[in-house]
């Protein structure tokens, strides 16, 4: 049987590969998705939608849903440590993730609480709506071979879902287990056994320890330690239970022991809980050698495991996909050479890294504080000098936004980077190379974008200022000319937040961060070997 063709398979139907499979339809990319299991993740496994992911599920459509789909805004404004939740409270950590800074907006999208479980469904609608796009879900990857053409997999599953697929590329997204890693002999660089713990979700009216102080997360340290994290507004919870392996082995908690365990944390022996499943887990902090092999690509838990210590996993994820999604779609259109794929792991490794060692902080800066509760004796100047110092943890907005990268698919214009006191928690827009471009409001009407990242999605965008004269034109290029679509002095904001005068330009690429920027003396005859350079086409 002659195998089944398509431009792109993507492996696993997790929040990673949805997205992936999504993306690239939405640019008109031919794509397979195959998915072992034959339904969406029941499990609340990632929670935390970061302010940029919000961003791309704005400007993918689907923000409203997610915010249906999430708590409160209520319930984001804190981080509470307590010996339990009926017992006495040590500290809590105000958040400041929310996209306002000195009063001033820098997004369009907020900060949510919406777990894996609600996720899901709406990406899988997103990407089952492209018309290029097919899932094939309870449909296994049985083996891959790579070739000079591509990659040809084996897959089985029910009707005419089994059988050979032929794809120029392949995306790996099975996982941290990924099969298609291995396959490649990729190996991961870091702490692999950390910790070894179980997720358990369960239903409790826990209202009595947390209505009063609605809040992120609520960390519990003597007896039982525990991490209670609200899931919606239904007494759905998630909490995380740590154990010894080689005392406990995984399969030794059942429902009935993890309900024991969240009372103790609880601390009312008399709480009804309804356990619904329990899964045990292995905390990493590490990241691939490469996330390149010839066609095939890693994204997400496949690329990186990152600690949950901050909900950084399924963003780092989902930003993967944004980065590589449009860099395959022109490649596949003719707009760029193979070679521009490179530039993926250049961009998106030293992210996952950063993001992997900031987790790994937050969750050590935690066992700090449980540390010190357990040793016996309140000693409230050490306590609090202890929840001060996991103060990244909640507040991590400047490495949110400001996310950048130093080389790729990029032409430094020989500025540094805005100086802030500390670039995890402190957040300040520019449009140098490498930055995700500022978010600039813009006027209300119908039909008309509401945010300059309104105008960022299948192709490069040229702001020039209000100066600079007409440019030629590029299928693989838009050109925005503020001073013709806006009043005056809109015009000189957008030239103010990125950093050019009325004779300057700011080319920003499909995915929102800036390629190359001219902060005065732009000129249109340049642009044609700029954008060669970067899609890496000769002259």
């Amino acid at each position: 049987m002659s195998p089944d063709h398509t431009t792109a398979l993507v492996v696993g139907g997790g929040p990673a590969g949805l997205a992936m499979a999504a993306q690239l339809g939405r640019f008109g990319v031919d794509c397979v998705l195959v998915e072992r299991r034959e339904q969406v993740s029941g499990h609340p496994r990632a929670r935390s939608v970061n302010v940029r992911t919000a961003e791309l599920f704005r400007r993918w459509g689907i923000l409203d849903e997610v915010v249906a789909a999430s708590l409160p805004l209520a319930w984001t404004g804190a981080l509470v440590y307590t010996e339990t939740l009926a017992g006495r409270e040590i500290g809590r950590t105000a958040t400041s993730v929310q996209p306002v800074v000195d009063g001033a907006e820098v997004s369009p999208a907020p900060w949510l609480l919406s777990s894996q479980d609600r996720i899901e469904p709406i990406l899988e609608a997103l990407a089952r709506s492209q018309a290029t796009v097919r899932v094939r879900r309870g449909c296994r990857l049985e083996s891959i071979e790579l070739d000079g053409h591509g990659v040809t997999a084996t897959v089985s599953g029910p009707g005419e879902t089994s059988g050979r697929i032929s794809a120029r590329w392949l995306i790996a997204a099975d996982g941290a287990a990924s099969a298609v890693r291995r396959h490649c002999g990729i190996a991961m660089e870091g702490a692999a056994d950390l910790a070894t713990l179980v997720n358990c979700h369960f239903r409790a009216d826990l209202s009595t320890w947390t209505s009063h102080r609605p809040a992120a997360l609520y960390w519990t340290t003597a007896p039982a330690r525990n991490v209670f994290q609200k899931i919606d507004m239904a007494d759905r919870w998630l909490c995380q239970i740590g154990y010894d392996p080689a005392i406990d082995p995984p399969e030794s908690f059942t429902p009935e022991r993890a309900a024991a365990w969240i009372r103790r944390s609880v601390g009312d022996e008399a709480l009804s809980v309804e356990v619904l499943d329990v899964i045990p887990w292995v905390m990493a902090s590490t990241v691939a050698e490469r996330f390149r092999h010839g066609p095939v690509f890693l994204v997400g838990d496949a690329a990186h495991q990152l600690p949950p210590s901050g909900g950084f996993g399924m963003n780092t994820a989902i930003q993967d996909t944004h980065n590589l999604a449009w860099k395959l779609a022109h490649v596949a259109r003719g707009w760029a050479a193979e070679t521009l794929l490179d530039t993926y792991h250049a961009e998106r490794a030293p992210v996952a890294r950063y993001n992997a060692d900031r987790s790994l902080e937050n969750t050590r800066n935690v066992g700090r504080i449980r540390k010190l509760v357990e040793r016996g004796g309140a000693d409230p100047a050490a306590e609090r000098e202890a929840v001060a110092a996991a103060g990244r943890y909640g507040n991590w907005l400047g490495m949110d936004l400001g996310l950048r990268y130093e080389e790729g698919c990029l032409v430094p214009d020989g500025t540094d980077p805005a100086a802030v006191a500390d670039p995890v928690s402190e957040y300040r827009p520019e449009a140098r190379p490498g930055h995700r471009a500022p978010h600039v409001r813009l006027p209300a009407g119908a039909s008309l974008p509401s945010s300059t990242l309104d105008l960022y999605d299948d192709r490069f965008v040229l702001l020039t200022g209000s100066e600079v004269g007409p440019v030629g034109t590029m299928p693989a290029l838009a050109v925005v000319h503020p001073a013709a679509a806006h009043p005056a002095e809109m015009a000189r904001r957008i030239e103010t937040a990125h950093g050019i005068t009325p004779t300057g330009a700011v080319l920003v690429r499909p995915d929102g961060h800036v390629a190359w920027r001219r902060t005065a003396g732009a000129d249109p005859a340049e642009l044609p070997d700029v954008f060669d350079r970067l899609v890496g086409r000769p002259a």
